[in-house]
């Protein structure tokens, strides 16, 4: 375990392990386009993480554990901020939407709905719908097969 994690809040382990998912996602293809970058920063800043713990993140993200958010709407902004990242990667587009697939089983989504959730997600993501669009249509795919 690093040093930079012996003493975290649930929540700074909680974004943490959320940036690592998406940075696992933006690194399915080895590399980072400027794109990518441009959000994790973005995302780094709305998270609250410093430069030290993000680059740290970028070069090992494996090292952070998901940890799954506890409510629905913390579930619904995780993914709407993961399907984002994949939209910009479009180089690794399939590799990322199985790797998406799986994080959404992992942050909650149950097994019976998750693809039909990603599937609605990365729609939405590439018709940039904003938050409220999205948690309503994924509430709604979520619901379907239920």
């Amino acid at each position: 375990m690093s040093i930079l994690n012996i003493f975290l809040s649930g929540t700074q382990r909680t974004n943490r392990g959320h940036l690592a998912s998406i940075v696992k996602i933006a690194r399915s293809n080895d590399k980072l386009s400027r794109e990518e970058i441009t959000l994790l920063k973005k995302i780094k800043a709305d998270l609250g993480i410093s430069d030290l713990v993000f680059r740290s993140i970028i070069r090992k993200p494996e090292q952070y554990p998901l940890n799954p958010p506890l409510s629905y709407e913390e579930r619904i902004e995780r993914l709407y901020a993961l399907a984002n990242m994949l939209h910009v990667d479009k180089e690794s587009y399939d590799l990322s939407l199985k790797l998406l697939e799986k994080l959404a089983v992992g942050i909650g989504f149950p097994i019976k709905t998750h693809q039909e959730v990603v599937k609605t997600a990365v729609e939405l993501a590439a018709s940039n719908a904003d938050l409220e669009t999205f948690a309503k249509a994924v509430r709604k795919a979520n619901e379907s097969k239920e």
